[in-house]
């Protein structure tokens, strides 16, 4: 059976030759991301117009946000199962066109029960790209470079946490919140072509077991090992996230930081998210992704008690500490994502799913936990409760989260188990 450019068995000598427009393909990838992420937090800042342009309150405009995230945990495995079925290219071409007819939908709706089906379909659609693109990532790059690869994808989701708002509030002073949706179906339209191009017929297809030359992969995992390993990402978010969702409230009204104080706190804390992501992929290749993981998780839990010790502390130190937990917890993501693939390679498509379905999981259960945090107990709780979430982490790395037979490709599996 033939093999794409970059799932041709091992050369001669013994290692995976370099694919050919690996960095276009990795450009495409991260773009691809970004959109996709852009669409999720550019809708903040237009919720009021929405809400003035139905005449629904504030708290119902935002139920388009909910039924996004439900349809995406909804959805994810079942597009993981048809990438792992039909191929993972075929996937992400009609989960962007899908995406593109549905954020135009959004902007065209004539009512409000419109636009929440819109949304609907918009969530399912996403569900269905961004686990396929990190599977053909992860699938494509080099062995001993995975993990910077999977950061450099990663890091378009992530930038967009930054750039989302403030792009939505320009283009809506500029137009309104209709053309916001309208361009981002046309941008999501134009990637499907793109991602089309850059990706050859065939690819994401995992080769068969016997052409690896190394150990037999885990033939036809049960769902509770997919949903075991990916419990990890699921901790990580809950700790991350329960603390993130309520940073402004924390910063203004317990630091007592002024706007231009908060925005810059903000912007400190993107910078090192994004660094932190990027770096953690080019240690995980030089270190081993285990040593990544577990002390990227570790020290997020560290720094988040110091994080609210330092909520009482001058500002300078302050967004010191921000930064600092920042750089040091998003390291764990694409490091872990890298371990997926190599864990999981013949059902890349499913577990990278489920992995993005308990990100979302454990970013909504963090924000539910540290809002009730917030309301009962006050803000110095969320700290504490997020970082046991994040020693829970590790500790069901270690322990508990792959299965002892998950095989990993023979050119990555020293890299991996250093």
């Amino acid at each position: 059976m033939g093999t794409s450019d970059f799932d041709r068995s091992t050369t001669a000598a013994g290692t995976k030759p370099r694919p050919p427009g690996g960095r276009a393909r990795l450009a495409v990838a991260f773009v691809t991301l970004l959109v996709v992420g852009t669409d999720l937090f550019v809708i903040s800042p237009l919720l009021p117009g929405i809400s003035d342009q139905y005449g629904v309150s504030a708290a119902t405009a935002g139920n388009s946000v909910t039924v996004f995230s439900l349809a995406y945990m909804a959805g994810a495995p079942l597009a993981g199962a048809l990438a792992d079925r039909l191929g993972r290219r075929a996937v992400l071409i009609a989960g962007l066109l899908l995406f593109g007819v549905a954020n135009a939908a959004t902007g065209l709706s004539p009512d409000f029960a419109v636009l929440l089906a819109a949304r609907v379909v918009a969530g399912l659609a996403a569900s269905s790209i961004t686990p396929s693109v990190q599977a053909l990532v992860g699938q494509s790059a080099p062995a001993e470079r995975r993990g910077s690869w999977m950061a450099v994808a990663t890091a378009g989701f992530l930038v967009s946490l930054a750039t989302g708002a403030p792009t939505g509030t320009a283009v809506a002073s500029l137009f309104s919140w209709r053309e916001t949706f309208v361009g981002l179906g046309v941008l999501a339209a134009l990637l499907g072509g793109l991602n089309a191009i850059a990706w050859p017929r065939g690819a994401g297809t995992a080769a068969p077991a016997a052409a690896t030359g190394g150990p037999q992969p885990l033939a036809g995992p049960r769902l509770v090992d997919k949903v075991r390993a990916v419990s990890v990402t699921g901790l990580w978010a809950f700790a991350v996230y329960s603390l993130y969702t309520y940073i402004g409230t924390g910063l203004s009204e317990v630091a007592g930081l002024s706007t231009g104080w908060v925005a810059t706190a903000l912007v400190l804390y993107g910078v090192g998210a994004v660094a932190g992501s990027l770096s953690g992929g080019r240690l995980a290749d030089r270190f081993g992704t285990s040593k990544v993981v577990v002390a990227s998780l570790v020290l997020l839990s560290a720094l988040e008690l110091m994080l609210d010790a330092a909520f009482h502390a001058p500002g300078w130190v302050l967004l010191v500490v921000l930064g600092l937990f920042a750089l040091v917890s998003y390291p764990c993501l694409p490091a872990y994502q890298s371990r997926l693939v190599g864990a999981f390679p013949r059902n890349t498509g499913s577990v990278m799913a489920w992995n993005s379905c308990f990100m979302y999981l454990g970013t909504s259960a963090g924000s539910a936990a540290g809002g009730a945090l917030l309301s009962s107990a006050g803000f110095s709780w969320i700290a504490p409760v997020g970082a046991v979430a994040g020693l829970a982490g590790a500790l069901v790395y270690v322990r508990w989260a792959l299965p002892h037979e998950a095989a990993v490709p023979i050119a990555s599996s020293r890299a991996l188990h250093r």
